[in-house]
């Protein structure tokens, strides 16, 4: 895989009913989405706020296993990922931060590589680099075992 200059990607939402919709993504599964019952929605599918979360979540995931993998240290990793939406000051429901707790299981002498790695994997993630311009966006390391 050579340098990528740019990427496009694209996707169909058609709309189905109330707040709900399926996205058609390349040749995958469609993917539904609708709002949870405080927002008006049936809860009948993850939410935009959840896919948001679930592609700043899945793109550090994958910038993280990485690094990892290229200093050889085989680690289950995990996540937890926080969205606090409140409203502005135009009274509007606004994402205010994101916050991941990362979860990793690695054996005291490859510690100081996940350290490593923790110190740089962000500016790789081109999902998280991009909302943290507008979203302040935390990171939390954990290890566990």
């Amino acid at each position: 895989m050579g340098k990528i200059e740019k990427l496009t990607f694209t996707q169909t939402l058609e709309h189905e009913d109330h707040f709900r919709a399926v996205a058609r993504i390349r040749s995958l599964d469609p993917v539904r989405v609708d709002e949870p019952e405080e927002l008006g929605g049936e809860d009948t599918a993850p939410c935009p706020m959840d896919y948001l979360l679930t592609a700043v979540g899945g793109c550090l995931m994958s910038s993280l296993a990485m690094c990892l993998g290229k200093k050889r240290v085989d680690a289950p990793i995990s996540m937890d990922i926080t969205g606090d939406v409140a409203r502005d000051d135009d009274g509007l429901l606004r994402v205010q931060k994101i916050h991941v707790k990362i979860r990793v299981g690695a054996r005291p002498e490859d510690r100081r590589k996940v350290e490593g790695c923790y110190g740089i994997f962000k500016k790789y993630c081109i999902v998280s680099a991009s909302i943290a311009r507008g979203i302040p966006l935390e990171t939390e390391l954990v290890f566990e075992g």
